[in-house]
């Protein structure tokens, strides 16, 4: 899964694991989802600075021979 660095205007940040991120326009909030869409967290959108999609680890494979 996923990480999402959230910064907020206050100086503050918040590491979400998630595999989407999307703007609620109904509801003032981000939404965070797995890969089966179930909601994993919520973030107010008041406050929030950036929103950053971290890179993955990359994958380190052992060397025989």
């Amino acid at each position: 899964m996923a990480q999402y660095l959230v910064t907020y205007t206050d100086g503050s940040e918040q590491h979400i694991p998630a595999d989407a991120v999307f703007c609620d326009v109904d509801y003032p909030q981000y939404v965070f989802h797995d890969d089966d869409h179930n909601t994993v967290a919520l973030a107010p959108s008041a406050g929030v600075l950036s929103i950053v999609r971290m890179p993955e680890p990359a994958t380190v494979k052992a060397v025989t021979g």
